[in-house]
């Protein structure tokens, strides 16, 4: 299997793998990253290492995910924190320009909702929120945007899709 097919191998980036390892306990050792109980070791050299799809693997199994997928969904997120760039608000709306938005952190009283953005909008507040009910117009300041939500594009059925990209690279 290809990984870099995986929607969440999208936008992953070696400084990821290299915290999410911190934060399981890794630590670097003569050039190699070390798994906490000394069982194993992770290249991450000058031409790459953490994002190769043998290392991937590897580290799925050494740390007990069912699959390559699953340890991304872990380091990769598909929630962005933020607003979305003006760029890839605009390259949506040939999905429908629908996103997925959390505002604040599930489980700790945190709602998810589907926005649509306003185009006319200079600041790119939410023109229309979903709520699960009934669509909504909400007045939010991009400071609380910045600070407390995430996005993600989705389809009309709420699916998440890819990010929206160009030459490559996350818009």
């Amino acid at each position: 299997m290809d990984i870099s097919t995986l929607d969440e191998y999208q936008g992953i980036e070696a400084q990821m793998v290299r915290d999410w390892m911190t934060r399981k306990g890794c630590y670097r050792q003569d050039g190699y990253w070390r798994h906490p109980r000394d069982k194993y070791s992770y290249t991450d050299g000058e031409y790459g290492g953490l994002l190769w799809e043998d290392t991937l693997f590897k580290l799925s199994v050494d740390f007990g995910f069912g699959s390559v997928q699953s340890l991304l969904c872990e380091i990769n997120p598909r929630m962005r924190k933020g607003m979305p760039s003006e760029a890839a608000r605009t390259a949506s709306r040939h999905n429908g320009g629908m996103w997925i938005a959390s505002r604040g952190e599930l489980g700790k009283g945190g709602t998810i909702v589907f926005v649509c953005f306003d185009s006319d909008s200079e600041d790119g507040l939410p023109l229309a929120i979903w709520d699960g009910e009934e669509w909504d117009h909400w007045e939010v300041e991009p400071r609380e945007i910045e600070n407390e939500w995430s996005f993600w594009p989705c389809d009309e059925h709420g699916n998440k899709v890819r990010w929206p990209e160009k030459d490559g690279v996350m818009l």
